[in-house]
């Protein structure tokens, strides 16, 4: 099974049948949504998006759900976008892995590296480079409708010479650390064979791939038992341009612990708090390990050593910090605001800023652009709302703007 593979399991003849009856029953759903239900901080549009992916979850079986959601693995949809829009050079790189002793390991496939360089028209910093890790709860790929777009924006804004998208394998097929251990080869790659910089590199990811950001991190203050080292890396010496963590999935639910769901609620989010639970349970992480939770909710949690990471990471106590810039964002309609909230305060640090769709650009550039560590909470927006925007064309929404008006500062 490759990296990215969808699961073998397909639906049956009879299961594919019974789903027609269901079209009326969707589009019905998605009226009322929009008549009565709609989130009244955002754009029609944007709750247009958020009705799709709301009745599609509440009509269709699980299963059906999660055969569509791998239907197309990460890389073929890439190839897929990029195959319909010329202006984006794309190359690929494989990137061997280190040979492991440990059997839960040694499965590990290796890393792919999607390298962009789109044509943009206008100057850029032939140095950037932005390494972009993608969500989906490490279970289910890269959605090019919604992500590569909002990916390309993100490129434009920073400037950036070319975008590095890492295609990371799945759970359940491959759980809890495989993706550490491929993030962790892949920045090994570009720091060695490519001799980049640490310097001219950001790091960015939404929801799961905040955290793989976050892991990352993680692994350079404090080595895990899963990789080695980074290559060419330089404790208290080198530093990355810049960190943007997009609605990151921060923090796990542990067993009879505190709940990361103090004050969410599911109603305009389509993602809820069940299916965080299952995509935890699927990918089994450690929830006793800073690599995997990287900001605990549990009082039982010895968060000494967390405490420590972040002071090394984000640099407390006056050390340099491995990021010169962080930017947190997050939705406050979305069900991971309080985990989101507590990272960006405990962990990362820097001032909490409260955006919403009055804001003006003026106002961004102010609070937003000029600020190097900062959490902006994005009113009545939902997970990643960024690439719902960008599958609708919607080019407005409140986290769109922040994210691009701080990339142009960094």
């Amino acid at each position: 099974m490759t990296a990215d593979e969808p699961p073998s399991e397909a639906l049956t003849l009879w299961e594919k049948l019974s789903l027609t009856w269901l079209v009326p029953l969707f589009a019905a759903r998605c009226i009322k949504f929009l008549l009565f239900q709609r989130n009244p901080s955002l754009h029609w549009r944007q709750n247009l998006a958020l009705a799709l992916l709301k009745i599609r979850r509440a009509t269709y079986p699980a299963k059906y759900l999660h055969h569509q959601a791998r239907r197309v693995p990460t890389g073929k949809a890439i190839e897929l976008y990029v195959s319909q829009h010329p202006n984006i050079a794309h190359t690929t790189v494989t990137v061997p892995l280190p040979p492991s002793s440990d059997p839960q390991l040694k499965d590990v496939p290796p890393p792919v590296l999607h390298f962009l360089t789109p044509v943009t028209g206008q100057d850029t910093d032939k140095k950037t480079t932005l390494l972009y890790f993608h969500g989906g709860g490490f279970v289910n790929p890269l959605r090019a409708t919604g992500h590569m777009p909002f990916i390309l924006s993100l490129h434009k804004a920073s400037a950036a010479h070319q975008t590095i998208i890492l295609e990371y394998a799945l759970a359940p097929e491959h759980p809890y650390p495989a993706q550490l251990i491929q993030a962790v080869a892949a920045l090994s790659y570009l720091l060695t064979d490519l001799s980049l910089s640490p310097s001219d590199i950001i790091l960015a990811g939404d929801s799961a791939g905040g955290q793989l950001v976050g892991a990352l991190l993680a692994h350079l203050a404090k080595p895990s038992p899963y990789a080695p080292q980074v290559k060419n890396w330089e404790n208290e010496k080198d530093q990355f341009k810049a960190a943007v963590f997009i609605s990151p999935w921060a923090s796990m639910q542990q067993p009879g612990g505190a709940s990361m769901f103090e004050k969410a609620d599911d109603k305009w989010d389509y993602l809820t708090q069940g299916q965080c639970a299952r995509y935890q349970e699927l990918w089994n992480p450690k929830v006793d390990e800073v690599w995997a939770n990287l900001c605990s909710f549990s009082e039982d949690r010895n968060t000494k050593e967390e405490e420590e990471v972040w002071r090394r990471v984000f640099g407390r106590d006056g050390r340099r910090a491995m990021v010169e810039k962080t930017l947190v964002t997050v939705g406050t309609a979305e069900v991971l605001v309080d985990s989101c909230r507590r990272f960006g305060r405990e962990c990362v640090g820097g001032e909490t800023v409260v955006v919403d769709r009055d804001t003006t650009s003026m106002v961004l550039e102010r609070e937003v652009k000029g600020k190097d560590v900062v959490t902006v909470e994005c009113v009545g927006d939902a997970h990643v709302q960024p690439t719902l925007d960008a599958a609708v064309g919607y080019e407005e929404g409140v986290m769109m703007r922040v994210m691009l008006a701080w990339l142009r500062g960094v």
